[in-house]
């Protein structure tokens, strides 16, 4: 069932709130997430009761937090306050989403997690999309915490790969044809590039280091990490989809050379699931079945250890 969001926001703000809208699209597109906001009113219509009347429906009160918003008496003395309340009677969960710089701290907000991490505003972002990627998977979390679990479905579960987190206790056999391993190499590129853009938005606030990613084609981007802290501080990772190991391809130097490769990905199958295989750190390939996440990681942390990072 479709949980519905409230969206409480100051009209100073509609730059952010129409980029907010897009990230929601696929939640909304696949029943996850129903959102409202004031510009869904007709005219003629009763504004205040409109808005009252959506906001004592709504399931999850998403407070975008600005100076604008906590300045403006009609969403912080009548939409937040009523929020407030009917979150205290058990109603509704609410989010605040801290798009500017405030001191929403010094508000009733501060008792709850707010959305980007840390509470970080959305403006101080590099890439905002980045940003607002981290607030549409909190939410998305939220609503996928809502639906109830139970014990036996009359249908069979969905079959799906390795990058599903499914508990559920029931496997289902598979044959996968090569279109599948195509679409699973294809899904697996994207969701690298994904993972790498986050990376590289946290990387950037680290002193002396320097960060840059690039996506030249559907097929293939490079990043490039500089450490000005040490004499050779400097390595470009460019990864492709396909190429020698079926699946993605990896090549480190500032030139893309087509027809070298330092190793990379396969696409693999069981009987149940497809997955990626390593051919690039053991220098053979590797029989690990690895989620796409995982490959990032792997060639994350590679990439930072060539030019002298790690973790605290």
């Amino acid at each position: 069932m479709s949980a519905k969001a409230f969206i409480s926001y100051s009209h100073a703000d509609e730059a952010h709130i129409e980029r907010l809208h897009k990230h929601l699209a696929q939640m909304e597109r696949d029943g996850t997430l129903s959102g409202w906001f004031d510009r869904e009113i007709h005219v003629g219509a009763n504004l205040d009761q409109d808005i009252r009347n959506e906001l004592l429906s709504s399931d999850i009160f998403l407070a975008c937090v600005s100076p604008d918003y906590i300045a403006s008496n009609y969403c912080y003395d009548k939409e937040l306050e009523l929020a407030l309340e009917r979150e205290q009677a058990g109603e509704l969960t609410l989010v605040p989403i801290i798009l500017e710089p405030c001191e929403w701290l010094q508000t009733p907000l501060s008792k709850f997690k707010a959305a980007p991490k840390d509470g970080k505003p959305v403006s101080e972002f590099t890439n905002p999309n980045v940003a607002f990627l981290d607030v549409v998977s909190e939410i998305r979390r939220l609503c996928e915490a809502r639906v109830p679990k139970v014990e036996f479905k009359s249908e069979l579960p969905p079959i799906t790969s390795s990058e599903d987190n499914s508990t559920s206790r029931y496997r289902v056999k598979r044959e996968f044809d090569p279109l599948h391993k195509r679409d699973f190499a294809e899904k697996s590129f994207n969701d690298i590039y994904s993972f790498f853009e986050s990376s590289v938005s946290e990387l950037r606030s680290v002193p002396d280091v320097e960060a840059r990613l690039s996506r030249t084609s559907e097929s293939h981007f490079s990043c490039t990490v500089i450490n000005r802290g040490i004499s050779r501080g400097f390595e470009t990772l460019h990864v492709r989809l396909g190429g020698t190991w079926g699946g993605i391809d990896i090549l480190y130097g500032e030139v893309d050379q087509k027809n070298t490769s330092h190793g990379g990905f396969g696409v693999g199958s069981d009987e149940y699931q497809l997955f990626l295989t390593s051919g690039m750190f053991e220098y053979r390939r590797n029989d690990k079945k690895l989620t796409a996440r995982e490959a990032a990681q792997k060639l994350w942390d590679d990439l930072l250890s060539r030019v002298g990072i790690g973790y605290a």
